[in-house]
């Protein structure tokens, strides 16, 4: 069997079931719109059940990955003790905590006396906050402070000292330490000679927070919310003064989206207008706007209804998923198009009158269309829901959903409407009164103005009920495009495309920088700017926890936790002279004895402890105190910026911990939980882009079963996804949880307008390649070139948007549709015309129910 006569089998075979089916919803309309209105509005039910998951960690980071898996290990390990010894290097978490940084305004060096009056004004204020507890009184800073040595622990409040007020005056002040304390984290561009501070633009302090128990977690919380409120009113003339929190990126992230929400409203506007716009014939009669306010209605309703129904089945709504309804709108519109395009078709002279038929006839040849861009999109986003990212996986369960139920309403509740439709044009019904127009002799009575709003003709071909632009670009482009000099032209240019794509994607990086996460008008952006300078960023504290049936008082466990903390020092992004060690410590003391493992125990715990109190939390003891359970070491690492080095330093830290000689040795720091995306985040989606490649290939094969199309399809696609990684390159955009999720979405779009073309140089089936491909863009253009112009005027509000998660699926979403049209219209054309299969004319038949009917029409036409 030849592949055109494959093709025509499968297309028969399947046209012929959904001609049966436009048949059935053409026989009872009402019934499917009524249906279709009842069944999403009892799917938005759900929406009752709609649960927000705003924390960045469950949604942003790998589910149940290593950094999780640890940090539930060590948390089982080492007790809480923020208020009686807490110190910032040995937190498993990143705690809660109020940061304050100052800067003067007008550059000057802040170390003076003035500036730090101001400042001590401001530190003081905030230690007066308090915030009504969960007990229902009042709780101040200083019972829900973190403390150790018996006071607050509030980092940088060494700098508001009478000793360091002392060492200003005189310009003394030594550097990085001062009093035996490390000050090099508390100034931002710190500019020293022969250890001595000659200058800094600003200073932080940290006011941390006890989370020891429950009921001061969920208090200290409280406390921060008032933090925040107090911050925002202060004022200073002099300086310049940035806060954040704990949860200053959560807050800031989902403040942007909840506010370019409304954004949407403005969208569904524009593309209901130019969707008007473009199939509208200023005719009374064949016009067909209501059409596309009805394709708008219907994929609102699938919006609502998918929204519903995954709430109900416990799916959370995370952020990102605010983007759903942009993409939906612009896949919904599409296939209206297409649809619509088959209905036109229908009004060639000679074919059938009744509603019945012609929408018999638009199944035929558009339900094909529609169901295979409706699963490739769905197969995008159900492999997506593999993803280890929650965040990918509630977004492809609330857009797949949604794909479907809009698929559902193209052919249930718009196939209704299109019957109805034509039902009014068959009955010479104004397109927006539903009366009859007026006969030609009431006309000759009434002005021009009414002759203008109230003429129509019945349509006889497909150019009648056309607008202009469905007619005009596919006309134009098959004229322009299949020219030889112009296929030249093409050919380079999309030579130099992919080779500038390539060296895109070879520099493509992968990381997220946090100030994108939030607005620039935001408080949380003004401490991330401030922040820039301090030293501080790019400092990892990593613990080594060695767990399990060690005997410390033995010299060879003394060894190899020497080697294992040796072997740390030397990676190269470590300082070798900065570790902190309780073992080291203890064996420096006089206290030490480790004459038997009971002796070392008791002179560790009865006097090493409580004259070193810094080292409590970083033993575990025994309940019967005999034994030591675990016990930790840090290593400290500087510089360490860039997300791809921080994705490495930690492989290279688990490497380290997993080359020891200690069973179950874990290498753990808090921005690990994070990092772990970085590690992840490639290979993840290049998994899930192959699979949905190859997934995409197998449907395609299905639909047009001929290999060199097949082929073709898969190779623009390919195209299109390394054009739209490497000029996200040029666009500024890393590869991160959020970028990715667009990525897996553009996948089933990309697939969309290449589909479109094969499929209709398949229904050419010329043997002449030149006629196939004009074909093809005379069948496909104008849908493709009416999708991508809408799907843009529907995006283009998110231009103006404040989040990161908008604007990036703003810029993806520019260069999917662009890159798509270009090569369906452009591209995909110009291959079909040098190398695309020949056949011989084979006419496919569209058969309907009751042939007497056809000769019945054209008697009725004649007459």
């Amino acid at each position: 069997m030849s592949c055109l006569s494959c093709y025509t089998a499968v297309e028969g075979f399947i046209g012929k079931k959904f001609q049966s089916y436009g048949g059935l919803v053409a026989s009872h309309p009402w019934k499917f719109i009524i249906g279709y209105i009842l069944v999403m509005g009892l799917f938005s039910l759900g929406l009752l059940n709609l649960q927000m998951n705003d924390d960045l960690e469950q949604t942003f980071t790998p589910l149940n990955s290593q950094a999780i898996q640890d940090r539930s290990t060590l948390l089982g390990l080492y007790k809480d003790y923020s208020r009686s010894h807490f110190n910032s290097y040995n937190k498993l978490t990143y705690g809660l905590y109020g940061d304050v940084i100052f800067k003067s305004k007008d550059g000057e060096n802040i170390l003076n006396s003035t500036y730090l009056s101001e400042i001590e004004s401001v530190y003081r204020t905030v230690l007066n906050i308090t915030c009504n507890n969960t007990q229902g009184s009042v709780s101040t800073y200083d019972e829900l402070c973190a403390m150790s040595n018996g006071t607050c622990n509030i980092e940088g409040n060494l700098l508001l000292t009478q000793e360091f007020k002392t060492a200003i005056s005189i310009e003394n002040i030594p550097y990085p330490i001062f009093q035996g304390r490390k000050i090099s984290t508390y100034f931002g561009n710190v500019e020293y000679t022969n250890g001595i501070v000659q200058y800094a633009s600003s200073i932080k302090l940290r006011f941390n927070l006890r989370t020891d128990t429950p009921s001061y977690f969920d208090t200290s919380k409280l406390w921060i919310k008032e933090f925040q409120e107090v911050m925002k009113k202060l004022e200073h003339s002099s300086i310049e003064i940035a806060f954040a929190h704990s949860y200053s990126l959560e807050e800031g992230l989902n403040t942007n989206i909840g506010g370019d929400v409304l954004y949407f409203s403005i969208t569904v506007t524009l593309m209901l207008f130019y969707a008007g716009f473009a199939i509208s014939n200023k005719d009374c009669l064949s016009d067909r706007q209501n059409l596309a306010r009805a394709a708008v209605l219907g994929m609102g309703l699938a919006i609502v209804g998918a929204l519903g129904f995954v709430s109900a089945c416990g799916v959370e709504f995370v952020a990102i998923v605010g983007v759903m309804p942009f993409l939906i709108i612009g896949i919904g519109l599409d296939d209206m198009f297409l649809l619509l395009t088959g209905l036109a078709s229908t009004y060639e002279e000679g074919g059938p009158v009744e509603p019945k038929k012609k929408v018999m006839m638009t199944m035929r040849t558009s339900g094909v269309a529609i169901t295979l861009t409706s699963i490739t999109d769905l197969v995008a986003f159900f492999v997506g829901m593999t993803s280890p990212f929650l965040a990918v996986r509630n977004f492809c369960a609330y857009t797949g959903v949604a794909v479907l139920f809009g698929y559902l309403s193209y052919i249930t509740f718009y196939l209704a409407c299109i019957t109805l439709n034509e039902q009014r044009v068959q009955k010479g019904l104004h397109i927006h009164t539903c009366k009859p127009l007026p006969t030609h002799e009431e006309l000759e009575e009434k002005g021009q103005p009414y002759k203008c709003l109230c003429t129509g003709n019945a349509p006889s071909k497909r150019t009648d009920v056309q607008g202009s632009l469905e007619k005009y670009p596919p006309k134009i482009l098959s004229k322009i495009v299949l020219l030889k000099p112009v296929q030249v032209i093409v050919i380079i240019i999309f030579a130099a495309y992919l080779g500038i794509s390539i060296w895109g994607v070879t520099n493509f990086k992968e990381g997220l920088d946090i100030k994108n996460l939030v607005s620039e008008d935001s408080y949380y952006f003004k401490y991330l700017s401030f922040d820039e300078s301090f030293t501080s960023r790019g400092i990892i504290v990593t613990q080594f926890s060695v767990a399990g049936n060690v005997k410390y008082s033995d010299s060879e466990t003394i060894r190899k936790i020497d080697n294992l903390q040796t072997h740390a020092e030397r990676d190269v992004d470590t300082c070798s002279n900065c570790s902190i060690n309780w073992l080291n410590a203890y064996r420096q003391t006089a206290y030490f004895d480790d004459s038997t493992e009971s002796a070392f125990i008791n002179s560790l715990q009865t006097q090493f402890l409580p004259a070193f109190p810094m080292f409590t939390n970083d033993i575990s003891f025994s309940d019967d105190n005999t034994s030591i359970k675990a016990s930790r070491f840090y290593v400290f690492a500087y510089d360490v910026i860039e997300s791809k080095d921080e994705g490495n330093f930690m492989l290279r830290m688990r490497e380290i911990a997993a080359s020891s000689n200690f069973p179950g040795v874990i290498a753990y720091s808090p921005p690990f939980i994070f990092t772990e995306q970085y590690v992840t985040i490639l290979p993840n989606t290049l998994q899930t882009l192959g699979i949905s490649v190859a997934a995409i290939f197998v449907i395609t094969a299905i639909f047009l079963p001929h290999p060199l199309l097949v082929f073709l399809v898969t190779i623009t696609l390919v195209m299109i996804l390394v054009g739209l990684i490497g000029f996200m390159y040029f666009w500024n955009l890393t590869l991160s949880s959020i970028t990715m999720i667009h990525i897996v979405m553009s996948v089933g779009f990309s697939v969309d307008f290449s589909a479109h073309v094969c499929h209709g140089f398949m229904e050419t089936a010329s043997e002449d390649r030149k006629l196939g491909a004009c074909g093809a863009l005379v069948r496909s253009g104008g849908p493709i070139f009416n999708g991508a112009m809408s799907s843009l005027i529907g995006i283009i509000m998110l231009a103006f948007s404040k989040s990161y998660v908008f604007l990036s699926f703003f810029k993806i979403m520019i260069l999917i549709i662009l890159l798509g049209a270009a090569h369906s219209l452009f591209f995909l054309p110009v291959v079909l015309s040098l190398v695309g299969p020949q056949f011989k004319p084979k006419k496919i038949i569209v058969e309907v129910e009751e042939e007497e009917m056809i000769m019945k029409n054209k008697n009725a036409n004649g007459n």
